[in-house]
């Protein structure tokens, strides 16, 4: 095993007090409440996603976190590399069994959380800038992966075995900061920038056009979708923007930055600088919980029926869903 730094969670966990709820979380019901819960870290935590075995979340100096039954422990401890190169974002192919994550310095691996095994294709093309988002569909062992630098550049690939096959790099925008990405699985791509646009695909990012959005006025921190008919864009000042595939509404939903956004077809969660998590069901968003950890949340997961919704932060801040 790979010895590690002892966080303030372990500390917390000596006294008994990991496992129960933070000071500070108010939910709005007896129904579920989140807790901060003990990682074998403090390095950034960057990402999050829900695989087939359990919840794996990413981060600085290339550490993958991955939860098993209830506890957390180290899965990778420096990237796919060694060499220790930050990891900004993951995701996981369509059938559970691969995470993929990547970040700076061209950082670009997987982890096959059957078999525990890594795979490095860092620096594809000769690509060593840093990359902001990932993503991935398609099942383990012929995924197509989709990459974007902070430049704008988007990578796209098809794996093969150990092997990935990459095709010429496309441009979503005029080389604005991008905030964040995603792709559905029928592959339809969504950019986010800093400056307020969002990009659409429909042909798996050989082609791109501006869809919005008009007047937002906001910088954009994330961006969730399932189809092409339903996007949802975070952002400052609280805003939540969705995209029905033709028209964008706007929501409120507090006065912080929203930090990370989760979605599937009918529910959504989002968190907020502050640590404020609120869901959207089928009436509308509300405030689930405000978890003052001091740390600012930065990933989000909504879970599955076997493993709990989760939120990742700086530190090796990991809050946990429990009913």
């Amino acid at each position: 095993m790979i010895d590690s730094p002892v966080s303030r969670r372990r500390f917390l966990a000596t006294l008994g007090l990991a496992s129960v709820p933070f000071a500070g979380c108010s939910g709005t019901g007896s129904e579920s409440e989140w807790v901060l819960v003990d990682t074998p870290t403090d390095a950034t935590l960057t990402d999050v996603v829900t695989a087939s075995t359990g919840t794996f979340a990413v981060g600085e100096g290339g550490v993958v976190l991955r939860r098993g039954r209830e506890m957390w422990s180290i899965a990778l401890a420096d990237g796919p590399t060694g060499a220790q190169n930050g990891l900004e974002s993951a995701d996981v192919t369509s059938n559970g069994r691969v995470v993929w994550f990547a970040g700076d310095s061209g950082a670009l691996g997987a982890y096959d959380t059957v078999d525990e095994t890594v795979l490095d294709v860092s620096a594809p093309e000769g690509w060593t800038s840093s990359w902001e988002a990932l993503a991935v569909t398609g099942l383990a062992g012929g995924e197509r992966l989709f990459l974007i630098n902070s430049s704008g550049a988007f990578l796209r690939g098809r794996r093969d075995g150990s092997d990935v096959e990459w095709r010429e790099p496309t441009e979503p925008g005029t080389g604005t900061s991008v905030a964040a990405m995603a792709v559905t699985p029928l592959e339809y791509g969504y950019v986010c920038d800093t400056s307020g646009d969002v990009y659409e695909s429909a042909d798996a990012g050989e082609t791109w056009t501006r869809i919005g959005i008009e007047g937002a006025s906001v910088n954009f921190h994330d961006v969730s979708a399932v189809d092409s008919g339903h996007v949802d864009v975070a952002g400052g000042d609280g805003v939540v923007y969705r995209y029905d595939g033709g028209e964008w509404s706007r929501t409120v939903i507090g006065e912080d930055p929203i930090r990370a956004i989760a979605r599937d077809r009918y529910d959504a969660l989002v968190v907020d600088s502050l640590g404020r998590i609120s869901e959207r069901t089928f009436d509308g968003w509300v405030e689930l919980d405000r978890v003052d950890t001091g740390n600012e949340p930065l990933g989000i997961a909504l879970g599955t029926p076997r493993t709990p919704q989760v939120v990742v932060g700086e530190s090796g801040t990991v809050l946990e869903r429990r009913y």
